[in-house]
């Protein structure tokens, strides 16, 4: 009895072992290939005069980033968004694209920003939604605002307008059009980048579509 006991035991933990082998090898080849599509021939992002951008204006390409303040994944690659701009300064334009669809704060967040644009510090309040995502749903989004030195009285009155939300609805209606239902979604020249991606997977295809742009 106690023989069968540690013959079982024994194949008990060869198989762990090899679920966790296979599970590995899976997320491996899964995290090794970027989901991506291609955009050539469809419908393409717009960029309107009240889209959040940063780069030059003159830029040959724009980065179009579809994301949620909500969204682990949109937080986890704002340094490497960062990074390439900061590189790519003079070719590139990045431009935001609000997609919440992941919590009620989702939205709420997303028109707050919009809101701190209207004072011309998106990209401050940006990172300040970020910052503080882990509490997004408890934040009062006028602390933002006073932290940044925004007019707190019009940043308010902003949060009911109806204008401003009209916009974060474009935004998500444009994604949808576009068949994206993930964050986030980078979407530069033909092609779209789904999910989380390293500084070279993006960087690489920047370059192939700076080189077809000349």
């Amino acid at each position: 009895m106690q023989k069968n006991k540690i013959i079982i035991g024994v194949f008990s933990v060869i198989g762990i072992i090899l679920i966790l082998f296979l599970g590995y090898d899976v997320i491996s080849k899964q995290a090794s290939k970027a989901p991506e599509f291609d955009f050539t021939g469809i419908a393409r992002p717009i960029t309107y005069k009240e889209s959040p951008s940063r780069g030059a204006d003159s830029a040959k390409l724009a980065i179009y980033e579809y994301a949620d303040f909500t969204c682990l994944g949109c937080f986890s690659m704002q340094q490497t968004i960062k990074q390439l701009i900061s590189k790519y300064d003079s070719q590139v334009q990045h431009v935001w694209k609000d997609f919440p669809f992941l919590s009620n704060s989702s939205k709420q967040a997303a028109i707050a920003a919009r809101c701190a644009y209207d004072q011309g510090k998106f990209w401050e309040y940006h990172d300040w939604l970020f910052a503080n995502q882990a509490d997004i749903a408890l934040i009062n989004f006028s602390d933002g605002a006073i932290g940044l030195g925004l007019d707190n009285e019009r940043f308010t009155r902003c949060l009911e307008d109806d204008k401003i939300a009209n916009l974060v609805d474009r935004d998500f209606a444009e994604a949808q059009a576009l068949g994206i239902d993930e964050t986030p979604t980078l979407v530069i020249g033909d092609v779209a980048l789904v999910g989380v991606q390293e500084f070279s997977n993006i960087e690489n295809l920047i370059i192939s579509e700076l080189q077809k742009a000349e």
